[in-house]
């Protein structure tokens, strides 16, 4: 079977490779060494893919946070970096992760189980990254960057160079805020605040092709305060049927939630709901 993961060269040096579950990371080549922000969901080989197109330099693998959809295909690798508070959770990890994998059996993207990366076995060794901890690749560099909301210790990674920030799922056209690891609205305004402040052009998320700038910031940011006072409905995971919760559709230019102009937060579970919506993640 041809390895379902694709690649496409956003920059001189910097690629995005995404899974047919609609999830993306980014690698970053420098002359010296590469860096993979984010794993995806287990579906392909990210490592041969990523070894491939780093031309044989070491990889070094950062995650931005813990959840199977960016974290399944650190399995392949020996070792990753993220933030410490996202570390210690691999057992949620895996737990989710079958869901993952039965999705991609159903769909005919794996042929066997026994394909599946995400074993307690093959959990990779954890090193753990600080605030504005700098990766130097040689020509091209990533600087981490707290961006809490989405979880406690969501990251992104900034590579000045390219003016591009890899935010993950810390901003995102349906930004889910219903885990226990999730923080308040309110802390997620504040983490888009910080990217106000941040010095890049562009930014990518962990599920969408489209390139975001600083002037969409302000599109969240007015999501986040809909939010805040709106009724919505019962939402559900498409994968992980475990995942539930208040969805708030914002007004925005369309209600496709595919587009990159769909603004939705997604908040814990509670009374308020009326309906049932199963919405892509």
């Amino acid at each position: 079977m041809t390895d379902p993961i694709q690649v496409d060269e956003l920059d001189h040096g910097v690629f995005a490779l995404s899974d047919p579950l609609g999830c993306r990371s980014y690698l970053v080549v420098g002359e010296r060494r590469a860096a993979l922000v984010d794993t995806m969901s287990g579906v392909g080989d990210v490592r041969a893919v990523a070894k491939a197109l780093a031309g044989g330099q070491p990889v070094d693998v950062l995650l931005t946070y813990r959840h199977p959809d960016h974290a399944s295909g650190a399995y392949r690798f020996e070792r990753v970096a993220m933030t410490a508070g996202e570390d210690g959770h691999w057992e949620e990890t895996e737990k989710n992760a079958s869901a993952f994998c039965v999705a991609a059996l159903d769909g005919g993207l794996i042929e066997t189980a026994n394909v599946w990366p995400v074993r307690p076995q093959r959990r990779p060794r954890v090193t753990h990254v600080g605030e504005k901890d700098r990766l130097d690749l040689g020509g091209l560099s990533l600087t981490r960057v707290l961006l809490p909301g989405h979880t406690n210790a969501s990251a992104g990674y900034l590579c000045p160079e390219r003016a591009v920030l890899f935010s993950g799922d810390a901003v995102r056209p349906i930004m889910c805020l219903r885990f226990e690891e999730s923080l308040p609205l309110s802390a997620w305004r504040r983490a888009l605040a910080k990217m106000e402040g941040l010095d890049f052009e562009r930014f990518y998320t962990g599920h969408h092709a489209h390139a975001f700038c600083k002037a969409d910031l302000a599109s969240f940011d007015k999501a986040a305060r809909f939010a805040q006072g709106a009724r919505g409905f019962a939402w559900q995971h498409g994968i992980v049927d475990s995942w539930t919760g208040i969805c708030h559709l914002c007004p925005c230019k369309t209600y496709d939630a595919g587009s990159p102009d769909f603004r939705a937060v997604i908040t814990a579970p509670g009374e308020r709901s009326a309906r049932l919506a199963r919405v892509p993640y």
